[in-house]
Order: C-alpha cells, then structure tokens, then sequence
C-alpha cells in the first residue's frame, strides 16, 4: 500500500460517494452531482499533498492538504460549470463556495506558517480513511510540518476527531445554514511530533 498522489480519474468515484451526503436533496440529479464535484476540488491545490490509496484499481480514500493561504485550483473549472446553471442553481453553488472559503480562512487565522490544513478526507471503504490519514501525518512529519489543522460540521463523525487526539480548538455556528437549529462547525488541531 502505496502513498500516490490524487489521479482525477477517480472523481467519479468519489463523487459517488458524498453525493447524498453534501448536496442539496430536494435539488435535480445532474445539479447535485456537479454541486458534490465542486466541494471535493474546493479543498485541492495545485501542491503535492493530494494523496490517494488504491487497491486493485478502485480508490479507497483520498486526503487533501494545504499550506496556510495556498488558494485552491478549482478556478477554472468552477467557472465553467457556474456558467452553465440556472439562477437558483448558481445562488445554491455560491452559497456552498462561500462556506468553505469561510471556513478555510477561519482555520488559517489558527494556523502558522509551520503548519498544515487537512482540506479533505474521504473513504470509500470503512478502515481506509485511517490508513491514508497515517501515511499523510507521516508525511506532513517529515516535511517538517508542527501542527495539522482542519475544519468539520456537525453532518460529519465530530466524535472520531475528539477520539483520536485533536484538540478542539474553535466551535462555532455559521449563521447562514442556521435556521431552526443552530448548525455547529469545528477547528481542530494536532500537534505532529
């Protein structure tokens, strides 16, 4: 088992699997697969901490990372899908980029310029998240890395982070997806030594 770096080949695959867990449920199929599409390429850059484990062909779990300011690569290909969506889509697309660069700037303002942000984690199979993460942290150790930071909602495990030795360092609410309820968002950190 090999650390590789991200080959967008698998974006399908991955699309596939948070698509029912980041999208707007009431919102048309092809709309949703895009809207899923966007979230994972907000959190890659153009740096070499875009890692993926595979088996067999399949991908597993893949992690994105970034140094304190580094602006993600999705440019382009945001703008071309923006383009294409009707006004409500555009409003629903806008509002879940504005989320994230959000969030990436309040876990900056956290961070040094030693440290490392965890962008992304996903799995595609149970145990394999793990395993990807601790080939990452080796490799943010040896590159010199002091803490790893990274920003999560109350629709993710926040229990599994507590669990496995972050520190809570920020919580939150972010107003503009409070309505009823006060939706919660959390910054942690690990000290990598």
């Amino acid at each position: 088992m090999k650390l590789e770096q991200f080959d967008f080949k698998y974006m399908p695959a991955l699309v596939e699997r948070v698509y029912n867990l980041w999208t707007p449920p009431q919102a048309e199929e092809k709309f949703r697969w895009i809207y899923a599409e966007s979230i994972i390429r907000q959190d890659m850059h153009a740096n070499n901490m875009q890692f993926q484990l595979t088996e067999n062909g399949q991908i597993m779990a893949i992690a994105c990372a970034s140094r304190k300011g580094e602006k993600n690569s999705a440019g382009p290909w945001w703008n071309e899908q923006f383009s294409k969506l009707s006004d409500e889509q555009k409003i629903s697309f806008n509002m879940g980029r504005e989320y994230i660069a959000y969030m990436d700037k309040k876990t900056f303002a956290f961070m040094n310029e030693n440290d490392v942000k965890l962008d992304m984690f996903i799995s595609t199979k149970k145990g394999w998240g793990k395993k990807l993460l601790d080939k990452a942290i080796s490799f943010f150790k040896q590159a010199g890395f002091e803490n790893l930071f990274l920003w999560t909602d109350e629709e993710c495990n926040v229990d599994w982070y507590i669990n496995h030795n972050y520190e809570l360092v920020n919580e939150d609410i972010y107003e503009l997806f409070s309505s009823e309820e006060d939706y919660k968002t959390y910054v942690f950190k690990m000290k990598l030594e």
